[in-house]
């Protein structure tokens, strides 16, 4: 695996006793895209503001666990907060330009931690709007108020500030929600260029975009982490059901498998016979998984378990012959 930017902890955020993350440990990749997907309400938000500490901003927020950079823990109240946010940037939603110019939008930052080398601000500036694909539209009109800006404009500005203070880290919270195509595509580009010299964590909704952007992806439901790997292996060989489903766009229903046959040595239709002896031995809302070997099984147990009432969760393939059949009793 590539060198590490982040090491995860048993990282937990809890909010008034209810877990917004549970348990989350793994590894950031350094100098990737990592997308971050899931459901609304999954814990992505919550999870990217932790890096950067934004969670401070949260009252009745309380975080456990460790968010190394560098052997220095992020969520340590002894962690300097203000250093950690000039290595650890955050792109919002939608963008927030400062009430003053375009030029001071980015030189803030530098200003704002003791830059006051007129030369050196003017670099930096012009290098930051670059970097984020924006100087050539804005060069001839610096000293403009930055609100009147594009809202794509504003994001990419937002970019721009946020490199001016030479970060490690970007993180970026769905970028492009707000904007339209074009300038979506601009961010996308833009943040393809500067995987370069960043790690980016950026969280989407988009399953197309992730596609497209993502070298590493992390799969989070219900604020826990299902599952996490290299994105061609995750899109292409998802080994969790619930990952499998939200890639396909398919409804997924949690559960907890109450009891198992393996109906293979049985025929037809002594197989359907065997599990329905065995569903209805079950109490209503358990869960029986069947292990078949057959095309036909596969085919004809399901077709006869909804007959009878119960539902189907999923059908899934095992292994190079074998099958397995999800279903809740109903009735």
């Amino acid at each position: 695996m590539t060198n590490e930017a982040i090491h995860i902890e048993d990282l937990n955020i809890y909010y008034e006793g209810k877990a917004l993350l549970k348990d989350i440990t793994l590894d950031i990749p350094e100098k990737k895209i990592i997308c971050v997907i899931g459901p609304s309400g999954c814990g992505k938000t919550i999870f990217l503001r932790s890096f950067n500490r934004f969670t401070d901003f949260n009252e009745g927020l309380v975080t456990r666990g460790k968010i190394l950079f560098d052997g220095t823990n992020a969520l340590d109240t002894s962690t300097d907060v203000i250093k950690l946010r000039t290595q650890v940037g955050m792109m919002l939603q939608k963008p927030y330009p400062l009430p003053m110019s375009i030029h001071d939008n980015v030189a803030y930052g530098p200003r704002l931690h003791g830059l006051k080398d007129k030369k050196k601000l003017e670099s930096i500036v012009k290098e930051s709007l670059t970097e984020a694909a924006l100087w050539d539209e804005v060069k001839d009109r610096l000293h403009e108020p930055a609100t009147k800006l594009s809202i794509g404009q504003q994001q990419r500005l937002s970019l721009a500030r946020i490199l001016a203070v030479k970060p490690r880290i970007l993180l970026c919270d769905e970028p492009t929600s707000a904007l339209d195509p074009v300038s979506s595509h601009k961010i996308e580009q833009q943040l393809l260029k500067l995987k370069k010299n960043y790690t980016i964590l950026m969280s989407t909704h988009n399953i197309h975009q992730a596609k497209r952007l993502a070298d590493y992806v992390i799969f989070l439901y219900l604020g826990s982490l299902i599952e996490h790997g290299p994105a061609k292996e995750i899109f292409r060989n998802p080994k969790e059901e619930a990952t499998r489903a939200y890639i396909k766009g398919e409804y997924y229903e949690e559960y907890k498998v109450d009891k198992e046959i393996d109906v293979r040595e049985y025929g037809t239709p002594s197989n359907f016979m065997k599990t329905m002896e065995t569903i209805e031995s079950m109490q209503i809302g358990q869960v029986l998984r069947i292990i078949v070997d057959t095309r036909e099984a596969l085919k004809d147990i399901p077709q006869g378990l909804e007959t009878e009432g119960h539902k189907i969760i999923h059908r899934k393939k095992r292994g190079d012959k074998d099958w397995e059949i999800v279903v809740r009793k109903v009735e």
